[in-house]
């Protein structure tokens, strides 16, 4: 795959996303891939993100050629409060709430339009009158991302709002109390969403929904891996011993603890095999690498699930997690029809691995995108019967892996020539 094809002329983009390096959520992933195969492809970058995750450091000055600003953030007041010293550490244990913050109920769309977004509007602003930026990408959750979008916009910048979970569709916020915050958020997202001189999605529901209800016409364009990040060998001996090698390992990274990713009907359908086929059970370890809430260890520590042996890893270095995933004998997809948008970001690793997929996403954009890769059987994640009927397949005759193009489809330098396309466009217009 040859690197994205470079804007004509160069231009100055300013890329706005809350989460960004050095935080280790997902959420921030899509936005530094681009950030660094845009820069790679000619763009001069600059991102705008929070210092929740850190404050300023000499290594924003231009790495991967990518200029970093960090704006002031009221969430760092919250992490001192509970005793800590940046936001990542109120969610990286291997035990955390999960619970949204109480303003949530309170402010539209969300808290960080207050906590955030007003410094970080002023900082763009701040940093167009120094170096006029030619266009405008802003990403999202958090909503509130798109308030500098459109501030710049007024400003005479073409502006691109890039989502990666829909605003009112199948939300991943919590409803609001009232009807009067309900209609002011549909109206902030038709406002901000349909001021943008281009829209890209990430799946093809939440941009249907927006053609649907005449917002915007957004162009698609999925989360993908990124080749720079294949595991070293340092890594592969880290994850060198975690599974059992005398049983056939189903490996599970990262979180569940969100909409659409409710691990207990798999944990239902492994008590399903336990009870039905014990001796076929008592081949199979599943083995999770990741936080979990309290609720989700304890679906895992229950004893009617033996004979399957369930390993529970802990919080994994992302390299680390990255090598166990090419050792493991299968991994597991999770992604519930009650979102259709669903495109969980650990898909594209797992294509980038080459090992057979167990897809419980039948229902979703998840689903629909892991059978474009080859990957079958596709399950419901929200049947429980059907996910002990994949288990002993698994067990059995086995799973079909991904195509191995599938990789090359879905990864960072394909994704970010489609961006850099959606860019000029908006630039040149």
């Amino acid at each position: 795959m040859t690197d994205p094809q470079p804007p004509r002329p160069s231009h100055n983009l300013l890329l706005v996303s809350y989460f960004y390096p050095p935080t280790r959520d997902t959420g921030a992933q899509r936005p530094a891939a681009m950030a660094k195969w845009l820069a790679r492809a000619g763009w001069n970058v600059t991102v705008l993100t929070t210092t929740a995750f850190g404050a300023s450091s000499p290594a924003d000055g231009a790495v991967d050629g990518v200029r970093v600003i960090r704006s002031r953030d009221l969430q760092t007041v919250r992490a001192r409060l509970a005793g800590h010293s940046k936001v990542d550490s109120l969610f990286d244990s291997d035990s955390y709430s999960g619970k949204p913050h109480p303003l949530s109920k309170v402010i539209v769309p969300e808290p960080l339009a207050v906590a955030w977004a007003p410094f970080a509007r002023r900082a763009a602003l701040a940093a167009h009158r120094e170096r006029p930026f030619d266009c405008v990408l802003t990403t999202s959750p958090p909503e509130s991302a798109h308030t500098i979008g459109h501030a710049l916009r007024r400003k005479g910048v073409p502006w691109v709002a890039d989502v990666r979970d829909a605003w009112t569709f199948e939300p991943l916020r919590p409803a609001f109390p009232t009807g009067a915050q309900h209609r002011l958020d549909e109206r902030l997202e038709r406002l901000r969403l349909g001021a943008a001189d281009r829209v890209v999605c990430v799946s093809e529901p939440a941009a249907a929904d927006l053609r649907s209800r005449g917002i915007a016409d957004p162009a698609v364009i999925a989360n993908a891996w990124d080749p720079d990040q294949d595991p070293g060998p340092e890594a592969i001996a880290a994850a060198a011993g975690l599974l059992d090698e005398g049983r056939t390992s189903l490996l599970y990274t990262g979180r569940f603890g969100s909409y659409g990713r409710d691990p207990a009907p798999f944990a239902e359908g492994l008590t399903r095999l336990a009870a039905g086929s014990p001796e076929t059970a008592g081949k199979l370890e599943v083995a999770i690498a990741g936080p979990l809430q309290p609720e989700e260890r304890a679906l895992f520590e229950r004893a009617d699930l033996q004979p399957v042996k369930v390993t529970l890893l802990g919080s994994l270095e992302r390299e680390t997690s990255l090598a166990l995933q090419r050792q493991a004998d299968a991994l597991l997809l999770l992604a519930q029809p009650a979102r259709s948008q669903l495109v969980n970001f650990k898909l594209f690793e797992y294509l980038a691995a080459g090992v057979p997929v167990l897809a419980l996403a039948a229902g979703t954009e998840a689903g629909r995108l892991a059978a474009d890769a080859g990957i079958a059987p596709i399950v419901a994640a929200d049947d429980p019967e059907a996910i002990a009927t994949a288990l002993a397949g698994l067990l059995g005759d086995g799973l079909t892996g991904p195509d191995p193009a599938a990789a090359a489809r879905y990864s960072y330098p394909a994704a970010a020539e489609s961006m850099a396309s959606v860019l000029a466009e908006a630039a040149g217009g």
